[in-house]
C-alpha cells in the first residue's frame, strides 16, 4: 500500500468520523405527566377500579422509528437520526396507562394483553387519527376513544383535540407530545370517575 493509499484512507475515515458526529443518531421518550402537587382524594372505589388499557390506535404515518414531522400542507418529513426510543404503538399505551393509574387515582391498570387473573371494570379504547408537530410550530392530537364495562357494554365515548406549541427542536416537541398524551390522559380519567357506575366495578 503506497502512501498516497494510506493517506486517502484515512481521509475516508476522518470524513466518516466526521459525519458521525455531525449526524449522531439520538432517541427519544414520551414521559408520563407529573403527577399532581396534592393528591387527589379517592374513594375506595376507585382505588379498587380495574383499568385495562384494550388498545391505541395510531395513524399508520407514524408507525415507525424515524420521528416524523409535518413541513408544509400536506407534506411529511421522516428524520433519519431523531429516532424514537421505543415503538409509539407500546409507548403510547403505557404512557396512558401511567398516567390513568396517577389521576384517577387507581393501584390497578393493565395494558391489554393482561393475565388471567386480571377482569378489568372498565376498558379503555383509543384511535388516534393525529399525533404529530411541526417544529417550530404546533404539537397536535386528535383522539376517539371510548370505556368499556366489564361486560363489553359502551358506558362513555369522548373526542379529544388539542394543540399547542412544539418549539424548535426535537426535545421541545416531544416534550409537547408527552403533554399532550398527559391532556387525553385527563379526559379519559375524568369520565371513568365521573360516568364508570358502581355497577361496574368488582364488588
Amino acid at each position: 500500500m503506497n502512501v498516497t493509499t494510506v493517506a486517502l484512507a484515512l481521509l475516508t475515515l476522518a470524513a466518516a468520523g466526521c459525519a458521525s458526529a455531525v449526524n449522531p443518531t439520538r432517541y427519544y421518550v414520551l414521559a408520563p405527566a407529573k403527577a399532581p402537587a396534592v393528591a387527589r382524594p379517592a374513594d375506595t372505589g376507585q382505588r379498587d377500579l380495574r383499568v385495562g388499557i384494550r388498545s391505541v390506535e395510531l395513524p399508520r404515518h407514524i408507525e415507525r422509528p424515524q420521528i416524523v414531522t409535518r413541513a408544509r400542507g400536506n407534506r411529511l418529513e421522516v428524520s433519519d437520526f431523531q429516532q424514537w426510543g421505543a415503538p409509539l404503538r407500546h409507548a403510547v399505551p403505557g404512557v396512558l396507562a401511567e398516567n390513568i393509574a396517577q389521576l384517577v387515582p387507581t393501584d390497578q391498570v393493565a395494558v391489554f394483553p393482561w393475565g388471567r387473573g386480571f377482569v378489568p371494570d372498565a376498558q379503555v379504547i383509543v384511535e388516534l387519527s393525529q399525533f404529530e408537530g411541526t417544529l417550530g410550530g404546533e404539537a397536535v392530537l386528535a383522539a376517539r376513544w371510548r370505556v368499556l364495562g366489564r361486560t363489553g357494554d359502551q358506558t362513555v365515548t369522548g373526542i379529544t383535540r388539542l394543540s399547542e406549541a412544539a418549539g424548535a427542536d426535537y426535545d421541545s416537541l416531544v416534550a409537547a407530545q408527552s403533554r399532550l398524551i398527559g391532556g387525553l390522559s385527563r379526559d379519559i380519567a375524568d369520565a371513568l370517575r365521573r360516568d364508570v357506575s358502581a355497577s361496574t366495578r368488582k364488588p
